[in-house]
């Protein structure tokens, strides 16, 4: 395939040359080097602005989860075609029935894996479980610095105080860990103790005020929850900067932007494979048919996905960012875009247009 555009794996500039080297080779090949788990939507935590979790009573509308045995015969087949890092989540990872099976055989498979989890259930034979086989990294959902914005984010008891013993027990098992806090209004205030709990602890740690609704099904507070003004701001940055000479290139596939674009995938919970957390199609059921069949199938998803055609005759579509993930999630669909959506855009388009004059 030849591409007149820079695919995103060539700015992953925290990739050691070999491995940036692999990954420019799997992109021209499309070889599915990089997956993600998501082994249930169970979580013990209730975060407002998630768009995974299901109350157990809701799992069975919308699916069922994979065996351990179902997720093993796929992990085999996903190393066959190329697979190397792996990230597993969930909801929270932890709370699949059959957790300590499938970690355990993963680990033994030789795969890069990452573990995304809220780390309050790091402990007892959980921890002993890691710690026997641990992952290469673990990326924690940090949601505040006391049990006070656990309960006003998560609305659980004793938050906070769990997360923090499973970090630490995390650390004294040498496991790097790298803190991502999603910022609400409810921990807003709160960011400033968040930064300074990793800096004090030496950890990496970012920050994103990125919510987007939930298109598959969880009872999402996003639209509510959300520091609007602040995502406003950073629209109006966006656009500003693309005027002054960053356009986007609306002929170019929704997909390219992606750093997953012909290299990685995500396996839902129910079996489904797809390109991006946040969209509820393709529905290709991996489940199903051979992991090698599906890659294809989606490869050709994206190859084939276009912009939406107001979107390519809107005169702000050189400075209107968006992808597939964000249009099914803020307008419904992929293949659409909502007057509400639009009009922000236009809207700060405008404001930009008259600061120029």
């Amino acid at each position: 395939m030849s591409s007149e555009f820079e695919p995103a794996c060539r700015r992953m500039e925290w990739l050691d040359p070999f491995y940036k080297a692999v990954w420019e080779k799997a992109f021209a090949d499309a070889i599915p080097i990089s997956g993600t788990f998501e082994l249930t939507p169970r979580c013990n935590f209730n975060c407002r602005m998630c768009y995974v979790h299901l109350r157990p009573e809701q799992i069975p509308l919308q699916g069922r989860e994979l065996t351990a045995e179902e997720w093993l015969r796929i992990a085999r087949e996903a190393k066959e075609a190329g697979t190397t890092w792996l990230c597993i989540t969930g909801g929270e990872p932890l709370m699949h029935p059959e957790f300590p099976v499938i970690w355990r055989e993963l680990a033994q498979m030789g795969f890069f894996i990452t573990l995304q989890t809220n780390a309050s259930l790091i402990r007892g034979d959980l921890a002993k479980l890691l710690e026997q086989y641990p992952p290469r990294a673990a990326k924690i959902t940090l949601y505040g610095s006391s049990d006070e914005v656990y309960e006003q984010v998560c609305r659980v008891e004793h938050g906070f105080t769990r997360a923090d013993e499973g970090i630490r027990t995390l650390r004294e098992m040498e496991i790097p860990v790298q803190l991502i806090s999603t910022v609400i209004r409810q921990n807003e205030a709160d960011v400033e103790k968040m930064a300074f709990y990793a800096f004090r602890h030496g950890l990496p740690w970012m920050a994103t005020g990125g919510v987007k609704p939930s298109a598959r099904g969880a009872d999402s507070e996003a639209r509510k929850v959300r520091v609007q003004e602040k995502l406003d701001e950073q629209k109006r940055r966006e656009i500003r900067e693309r005027m002054q000479g960053k356009p986007i290139d609306i002929d170019r596939k929704p997909c390219t932007y992606c750093k997953d674009y012909r290299l990685g995938y995500w396996v839902m919970w129910n079996g489904d494979m797809r390109f991006c957390s946040f969209m509820n199609e393709p529905k290709i059921a991996v489940r199903d048919m051979a992991f090698a069949d599906a890659w294809r199938e989606l490869v050709r998803f994206e190859e084939e996905l276009e912009f939406p055609k107001e979107c390519r005759e809107c005169e702000a579509n050189s400075v209107c960012f968006k992808c597939a993930g964000l249009l099914e999630a803020e307008c419904g669909r992929y293949d659409r875009v909502s007057e509400e959506f639009c009009e922000r855009v236009r809207k700060f388009f405008g404001e930009m247009k008259e600061g120029l004059k």
